[in-house]
């Protein structure tokens, strides 16, 4: 290690105080804490993950030829047994809890096709997220609350798609809930870890020193920044059709908000999300305007070419720059 630092240093010439700096980096990340425990978490999820879906094709498989009966009482039997192997094995509650969350959905899955409820599909994951909760607050595991989170974002999307709810006026209350949910699953990882409800992790450069997952953080831009996408291009076809464009403008300032807690959170690759999402919404908007103003395809394809360029170097720059930043307080820190 030191001969590479010596190496570094006379490579690229670097000042004293710039060798101090990389030599602290170096002591901070020479030792990956607790190597074992995250590989070990991180297998027995995949084993879960594995368990749960070999469940779900095993009973799809052999369908036909079982009895109701059995497969009902075969599938409360997967959601029972992890559950209780929760209780007696600390150790593997993470992965017990996760093939139990599979299980229900799967278990609400045949419930929902054998007695016919009626019942609509966002109904369903929003009855699957509803059960799971209360093992997922108890448990207060980062892995757990991303798998609640999606099963909520994927409720939320299947009640009101975007592209149903970008014909609606902004007046319209179905589409103010959407977009305050959506909202609220963004802003829902620094909720759980100012209640303690999910784990921190330690930032000095927030008041109070605590920051959300970044499991979760990334799990939420993942589900949210391309919902908002979706209905930002919907706002602005609507903007062509009909005029407003109010739908347009609100998740253009989401999605900059969105950037914004991003940069607080110090994590580039949700920041990223967060730029390619806004590049996109501001492109948009930008092809938008040149087709209003009648300018000529030639004169079009310019600028949009010398603009999008522009929009997709600039993010990348400040990618590098924050993260150059970044780097460099946490090693003086």
């Amino acid at each position: 290690m030191h001969e590479l630092l010596h190496q570094l240093v006379r490579r690229f010439n670097l000042e004293a105080a710039q060798a101090r700096q990389l030599w602290q980096m170096s002591q901070l990340h020479a030792r990956p804490p607790a190597l074992r425990g995250w590989l070990e978490g991180a297998l027995a999820a995949v084993a879960a993950l594995l368990l749960g879906a070999g469940l779900v094709f095993w009973v799809a498989a052999n369908w036909p030829e079982q009895t109701r009966a059995f497969k009902f009482n075969a599938l409360q039997a997967a959601v029972l047994l992890p559950a209780l192997a929760a209780l007696a094995l600390p150790r593997l509650r993470t992965a017990c809890l996760l093939l139990a969350t599979l299980a229900l959905g799967a278990l609400l899955a045949f419930v929902g096709q054998t007695y016919q409820t009626g019942a609509d599909p966002w109904q369903l994951f929003a009855a699957w997220a509803a059960l799971a909760l209360p093992w997922v607050l108890a448990a207060r595991r980062a892995l757990l609350w991303a798998a609640w989170l999606l099963l909520a974002a994927l409720a939320l999307a299947l009640w009101g798609l975007p592209l149903e709810l970008a014909r609606y006026e902004l007046a319209h209350p179905r589409l103010q809930l959407a977009l305050a949910g959506w909202a609220l699953l963004l802003a829902l990882p620094w909720l759980l870890t100012w209640l303690g409800l999910a784990p921190s992790r330690h930032a000095h450069w927030l008041a109070g020193g605590r920051a959300p997952s970044l499991l979760l953080m990334r799990v939420a831009a993942l589900a949210v920044l391309p919902v908002w996408v979706a209905m930002g291009l919907m706002g602005l076809i609507g903007l062509i059709e009909r005029g407003g464009g109010a739908l347009y403008a609100i998740c253009l300032l989401l999605t900059a908000a969105a950037g914004w807690l991003m940069v607080r959170l110090r994590d580039v690759a949700a920041l990223g999300l967060a730029l390619l999402a806004l590049d996109l919404l501001l492109l948009a908007g930008l092809g938008y305007g040149l087709l209003k103003s009648n300018t000529n395809v030639m004169g079009m394809l310019l600028v949009g070419t010398v603009v999008s360029a522009a929009c997709l170097g600039g993010s990348a720059a400040l990618l590098l720059r924050l993260q150059r930043q970044w780097l460099a307080e946490e090693g003086c820190g």
